[in-house]
């Protein structure tokens, strides 16, 4: 059974791994929250470990930042098999087009 301090640790820990890639790939929250298709502010939000991230989000995220939810989570051996209901939502997560890109390229 999970506490909630060791909840509150979790969230901060994977808001500090998405801060140090972020940092990493020399892209702002605002980049990086328009790539996942949220708000800067929820992305300082998990940043900062206040908020607890949806596993969607989580995708959105880690396809912004071209890393892996392992590196993220910091677990080596995630695997999404690219045959799996997970694995085909991540690719449509990773490939979907972020509301209002296609009126700009128009």
């Amino acid at each position: 059974m999970t506490t909630d301090a060791s909840r509150r640790e979790l969230r901060a820990d994977i808001g500090l791994r998405i801060r140090e890639w972020r940092l990493r790939r020399e892209m702002s929250q605002a980049d990086v929250a328009r790539h996942a298709s949220i708000t800067q502010a929820s992305l300082s939000n998990y940043e900062n470990g206040k908020r607890d991230m949806p596993l969607s989000t989580l995708i959105g995220v880690a396809g912004a930042l071209n890393v892996s939810l392992g590196d993220l989570l910091d677990l080596p051996d995630v695997i999404v098999v690219r045959d799996s209901l997970l694995g085909r939502a991540v690719e449509q997560l990773q490939t979907r087009v972020p509301v209002g890109a296609a009126e700009a390229a128009s």
